[in-house]
């Protein structure tokens, strides 16, 4: 048995639910980091599956260079949030999202 455009539309919504659902109930910010990378990963999964669907060694592999694209731009997201969360984390001392909304610049009427 080979996998179909539904087999893999059906992965591919799989891993969404999975990551949404982590976005939503995680509360520490290298979960939730974690989370979206799982969450922006659905997509890849869905290219790659119709690309490949489309078969053919005469047809450009468009849909395996937009799946590389994006991995090479969640690694990008990836480290860039990292670097973050350790800033965040040596500044407030907590991995707590809840508490990054204490870092908002100072308003006028602070200053």
């Amino acid at each position: 048995m080979t996998a179909g455009p539904g087999h893999f539309a059906l992965l591919s919504s799989l891993v969404f639910g999975l990551g949404l659902f982590g976005v939503l109930t995680r509360r520490d910010a290298a979960g939730l980091l974690m989370s979206m990378l799982v969450l922006f990963t659905a997509p890849v999964i869905a290219l790659v599956g119709f690309a490949h669907e489309g078969g053919g060694s005469a047809v450009p592999p468009t849909g395996d260079a937009l799946a590389v694209f994006a991995v090479v731009a969640a690694a990008t997201e990836a480290v860039a949030g990292i670097a973050l969360l350790l800033l965040l984390w040596r500044r407030i001392g907590s991995g707590d999202a809840s508490e990054f909304d204490d870092i908002a610049a100072p308003s006028d009427a602070e200053a």
